[in-house]
């Protein structure tokens, strides 16, 4: 309706003014050299409006052609567009379906279309690591590196490239160029305290990891690798601290103790760890300052009476009793053993030891010998240290396995299956 109004309106102003003009008397005459035009007033306005009419329309289209190549452009600059936005969602598509091709050739198809922008970049190095073209992803990561707003994902990739390949040495570079691009990540902290760890630098790995069960060892390690006495005693000191019967960190801190002259404060360390965590380790550190045998044995009997039910501590009198000659002591701390089920292998051997003292090079001796060295082959094998991460067995404890390379892993194994559990540090 309200069209219809608005209509009806203008022409009915259209026929006023057309009333108007007609109405308006006189002649228009104009001369142009030898020719003369002469028209009424009315109609030589509908001319002149006409003529400006048409000049209007001419100047709209020059400007129209002046334009066209600018307008071409964006047109061409927006099909682009759009055709590289349609790649780069098929190369999400085919990253998510695992197709190394496609998304090979669409994150090229991409990078194509936008140019070198961070999200065509990283697309193509992504696209590279999926088909195992490690070649391409790093020239993506490193032209990333060089965009001010997207530096930080371009370090982040040949990052996790450095260390997917075990080079330490140009992944703590890259760590230390992404933290500058950006400071703080939780990210990359997390990943340089790995480092750390992997190129044994474990007091900056202790600066960088947060509460961990692994700590006391680390903080361990910290201790034998520190070259200065004070700051190798606090480290020992913190470890000892935080697990008092974990054998390791007792023996760092311990061994400090004995080399600063705190003897006394040395072995009650010990002392303490044998009531709770009995270990072959704390007594050869208890008994290293005394060779004569007797006093040996003594000693252990003094260290032993903190837990004299263990198998630990009938072990160590056992083995003690035998060195000082003590064959019958050391039998007796044997069946002690054997009566609370302990059926290790080193109990079989310290026994074929007292027949071959007590029995000698007589028929009834090597007997006695042969049948304890079949026991010892039958029985269970000894307490050991084990890695719980690949079940490698070590002589003595390390910071890391040497076997798989994980830190903190080297347990004291003393389950009677051979492998497989999970241990509890002694």
């Amino acid at each position: 309706m309200a069209k219809v109004i608005l209509f009806l309106v203008a022409a009915s102003v259209i026929v006023a003014v057309a009333w108007l003009l007609a109405g308006i008397p006189g002649q228009v005459v104009a001369s142009i050299g030898p020719v003369t035009i002469e028209a009424s007033t009315p109609v030589a306005i509908l001319a002149l409006a006409v003529l400006v009419a048409a000049i209007l329309v001419l100047l709209r289209l020059l400007r129209g052609l002046w334009n066209l190549p600018r307008i071409g452009a964006v047109w061409l600059r927006r099909h682009r567009t759009e055709a590289g936005e349609r790649a780069v969602t098929r190369v999400l598509v085919a990253l998510a379906a695992g197709e190394q091709g496609p998304a090979r050739k669409q994150a090229r198809q991409a990078r194509k279309l936008l140019g070198e922008s961070p999200q065509t970049l990283l697309l193509a190095a992504e696209a590279g690591r999926l088909a195992g073209r490690e070649d391409e992803a790093e020239e993506a990561f490193r032209a990333l590196t060089k965009q001010a707003d997207a530096s930080f994902l371009g370090f982040r990739g040949l990052l996790r490239q450095a260390v997917d390949r075990k080079d330490w040495t140009e992944a703590l570079i890259l760590a230390k160029q992404a933290e500058t691009a950006h400071p703080g990540t939780a990210w990359l902290r997390q990943q340089r305290a790995e480092l750390a760890l992997q190129t044994d630098n474990w007091a900056e790995a202790l600066e960088l990891t947060g509460p961990d069960p692994k700590r006391p060892a680390y903080y361990v390690a910290a201790a034998d690798a520190e070259p200065d006495p004070a700051r190798a005693l606090a480290f020992a000191k913190q470890a000892w601290k935080q697990a008092p019967g974990f054998v390791p960190a007792v023996l760092a801190y311990a061994t400090r103790l004995r080399a600063a002259g705190s003897e006394k404060r040395a072995q009650a360390c010990v002392l303490d760890a044998w009531k709770h965590s009995p270990h072959p380790d704390l007594a050869a550190f208890a008994l290293a300052p005394l060779t004569d045998p007797l006093a040996r044995a003594q000693a252990a009997k003094r260290l032993a009476a903190a837990n004299p039910a263990n198998p630990e501590s009938r072990i160590l009198l056992a083995r003690t009793a035998l060195d000082a000659g003590l064959t019958g002591e050391a039998r007796h701390q044997l069946d002690a053993a054997g009566a609370d089920g302990i059926r290790q292998r080193r109990l079989s051997l310290i026994l074929a030891e007292i027949e071959e003292q007590e029995r000698g090079d007589t028929e009834a001796g090597r007997l006695a010998q042969h049948k304890a060295l079949r026991q010892a082959a039958a029985a269970d094998p000894d307490p050991h240290w084990q890695c719980t991460s690949c079940h490698a067995g070590v002589s003595a404890w390390q910071p890391k396995c040497p076997s798989c390379g994980n830190a903190g892993t080297i347990q004291w194994q003393s389950d009677r299956r051979p492998s497989g559990l999970s241990v509890a540090a002694a």
